[in-house]
């Protein structure tokens, strides 16, 4: 059974918290609690990975922050909404506590929903449309085995501090970009293979919908500079929206 008339999912991500927030931050923190709160009115949320900017789990500490984000999804949690997470290329290693906390994927991966017969691949993102050595060389540090090891040797203070300098480039695009990304993505869905209608990710920073071959492409924006972009999935029709915009409750209030 629903929790309305419509199986309703959120999806969000890229919000880039860090773990020691500037004022300008607490003010973005807050409105994504708002909207976790609202999301407890949904029946899935998933995280689109990029929602912490720093994680990683040493042996026997967790770092020290986001204690209020991940309270506001336990209450999530609490309200019967399932929870999904797609580790982003600053998120990843958040995955296996994630996994124990609120049962999702133990990887973190791409996976595909079924939503209502429209079949949505949810993937971050990072290295898909970019050539980005810096990204790139970040991406495999993360994913691999080698990489968990080696960031286990370093200090936290080092890890940290090379994290908070790869974030610089976690910025809104320009005008140009933007038409970068778009034509970008026309040319990977027009080659892309795989057993779905629609491709959503993130990491851009660029909300847009491309079309091509009788399926989408589609990319949630940020929560920067007062946008806080997030899709909504309700009997199987996707929307992209802005909860800066429009801050009544996504789940109950259905279009």
């Amino acid at each position: 059974m629903f929790k309305h008339d419509e199986r309703t999912i959120l999806i969000a991500g890229d919000t880039h918290f860090k773990l020691r927030p500037d004022p300008a931050e607490v003010r973005r923190r807050d409105l994504f609690l708002a909207f976790l709160e609202s999301s407890r009115d949904a029946d899935e949320l998933v995280l689109l990975g990029d929602v912490f900017d720093f994680w990683f789990d040493y042996p026997h500490f967790r770092l020290r922050g986001y204690e209020e984000l991940l309270a506001a999804l336990d209450a999530v949690r609490d309200a019967g909404v399932r929870l999904h997470f797609v580790g982003g290329n600053h998120d990843i290693w958040a995955a296996r506590y994630l996994h124990e906390r609120y049962g999702t994927s133990p990887r973190g991966e791409p996976f595909t929903l079924d939503a209502d017969g429209l079949r949505i691949r949810l993937v971050h993102g990072d290295g898909l449309l970019a050539r980005d050595w810096i990204y790139s060389s970040f991406r495999r540090l993360v994913r691999q085995r080698a990489g968990v090891l080696f960031a286990k040797s370093l200090h936290p203070e080092v890890l940290y501090a090379f994290s908070h300098w790869l974030s610089h480039a976690s910025r809104q695009v320009s005008r140009d970009e933007r038409h970068l990304i778009e034509k970008r993505a026309r040319r990977h869905l027009a080659r892309a293979r795989g057993d779905w209608d629609l491709l959503l990710i993130g990491h851009v920073h660029h909300a847009f919908r491309v079309a091509e071959g009788g399926r989408e492409m589609a990319a949630l924006g940020s929560w920067f500079a007062g946008e806080a972009s997030y899709a909504i999935v309700q009997g199987g029709r996707f929307e992209l929206r802005d909860y800066a915009v429009d801050t009544r409750s996504p789940a109950a209030d259905p279009r």
